[in-house]
């Protein structure tokens, strides 16, 4: 695999780097664009013959980024690609593809009209729109739109509405004189597509558009697609984020023998600080080797390094934060404050050990909104509900606290009164979306965190998928799970290196 320079995309031919982009090898960003764009019209070509390519190794859709390149560039050979992106999923026909046929009005009708004959019906629906949105006068389309009517009268009227040829107010008529009077929402679409007849030709004006402005400055490679081997060499990209953002990926996994390698190497010798404060991160479940635990400590605390790097140091150190060198080095870290603290706290919640609870409900009310979103977290996981007040108080925050939400509503779950029990969890649920009026992926979030209040307390989960609802409950064990205890979830791993973590 390839390991692409951001600074060098130019060099790269126009085929490889959008392969690269589609393979999921660098993130699709304004180098990427203005790469491409800065060869001009002539790569045309290029990505006219890509775009026609069925290559199963591309993981990534690029189909907006060819659209923009071609709309850019306005080449004629662009509608059979544009037919083809169609072609891949009619039923998400986005509005940038939409304004990229208008200028091709005429020559889009009969490809689209033999698309839609070949989909049919129930996949149609965009297409149909499509055709509307031309307002190309042409028989067959019209034909179209009415058999659309019959088959779905709303779909079917809002299309002829927005194509505005006078020859369909009559069966609209028709319709509408059918409909029952208490089917409200109906007659007010086709009574909308009959004053929509009425209204003036719109003109056609292609708007200026700056591509650039739409893709983010930079962004890494997809590297939740990517193999454990490929994300490995990521490890080497020449990109400082990229090969930090890969460091990340190795996280709370198992490592291979190769992975380790290579995080101990970027550890000690990448020149990027952050880069080698993820890699001492990743490395957390290498610190039982004491040549490992020594060196993260000799990091953590030598001050002439960045806080980056002896933040993820102390992270990496979790797992052993009972044994003494290793807490007063994290709370002498914690002792510095901003970053430093984050890093800490972060540590902290993460090793589960008793003593660090006290940390917690000073920073809950922390000017620092990174500061707080680890104490929320701390808050949870040590289960410190005389602070449930406080973390409530951050379901509905102004900026710059806005952003905390999710963290209150999982410390939430994790530290509100009651008795932890399987039976109890639902009724906690239902209290918490009574209190906070949650949505389908808060109440996922707060699910996952009940689970895990469960676990903590010993029981089995209720919400994952594959517990067994009518399991009859155990007595409740003599103690909570300890970080050293075998996690209840049948792994064989330690709670704190599984979901503790």
């Amino acid at each position: 695999m390839p390991v692409y320079d951001p600074s060098r995309y130019s060099e790269v031919p126009v085929r490889e780097l959008l392969a690269a982009a589609a393979s999921g090898f660098i993130g699709v960003d304004r180098r990427v664009v203005q790469s491409l764009l800065d060869r001009g019209p002539a790569a045309a070509e290029d990505v006219i013959a890509f775009a026609k390519e069925d290559n199963p190794a591309h993981r990534i859709d690029t189909g907006q980024l060819v659209v923009d390149l071609l709309r850019h560039w306005k080449v004629p050979g662009a509608l059979d690609v544009y037919i083809g992106i169609i072609r891949r999923d009619p039923e998400d026909v986005g509005d940038e593809l939409i304004q990229a046929l208008l200028p091709f009005r005429n020559e889009a009708v009969a490809p689209l009209l033999a698309l839609y004959e070949e989909l049919g019906e129930e996949q149609g629906s965009d297409i149909a729109f499509l055709l509307a949105g031309l307002r190309v006068r042409d028989g067959r389309v019209l034909e179209l739109l009415l058999d659309r009517l019959q088959y779905d009268a709303a779909d079917g009227a809002f299309c002829l509405g927005l194509y505005g040829d006078a020859a369909a107010r009559q069966p609209l008529d028709e319709m509408l004189a059918e409909i029952p009077a208490e089917e409200v929402e109906l007659r007010r679409e086709i009574q909308f597509a009959l004053e929509q007849l009425d209204a003036p030709e719109p003109e056609y004006r292609e708007e200026e558009r700056d591509i650039l402005k739409e893709y983010p400055k930079t962004d890494i490679p997809a590297l939740d697609m990517l193999s454990e081997d490929e994300r490995v060499e990521m490890l080497a990209s020449p990109d400082a984020e990229t090969r930090a953002s890969a460091a990340h990926t190795f996280f709370q996994v198992e490592l291979s023998s190769k992975a380790k390698a290579a995080l101990f190497k970027m550890a000690e010798t990448d020149a990027d600080s952050t880069a080698r404060g993820r890699a001492w991160a990743s490395l957390a479940d290498t610190t039982e080797d004491a040549a490992v635990r020594d060196k993260m400590l000799h990091v953590l605390a030598d001050p002439t390094r960045e806080v980056s790097e002896r933040g993820g140091a102390a992270v990496g150190l979790y797992g052993v934060a009972d044994q003494e060198a290793c807490s007063k080095a994290i709370e002498a870290l914690y002792q510095e404050g901003s970053k430093a603290r984050v890093k800490a706290l972060e540590a902290m919640w993460r090793s589960l050990w008793g003593p660090f609870a006290k940390f917690f409900p000073e920073n809950l009310g922390s000017p620092d909104p990174a500061i707080v979103r680890q104490a929320l977290r701390g808050a949870g996981y040590f289960q410190l509900t005389r602070e449930i007040e406080k973390i409530a108080s951050y379901f509905d925050r102004d900026e710059p606290f806005d952003d905390l939400r999710e963290d209150a509503l999982f410390a939430y779950a994790l530290a509100m009164p009651g008795d932890t029990t399987r039976g109890r969890v639902r009724g906690m649920l239902r209290k918490l979306d009574d209190i906070a009026q949650l949505d389908s992926d808060e109440a996922d979030l707060v699910m996952f965190a009940l689970d895990e209040r469960l676990r903590l307390a010993g029981l089995k989960p209720v919400f994952e998928e594959g517990a067994e609802d009518e399991e009859p409950e155990p007595p409740p064990p003599a103690a909570k799970v300890g970080r050293n205890d075998a996690c209840p979830c049948g792994s064989g791993k330690k709670y704190k290196k599984c979901h503790g973590a």
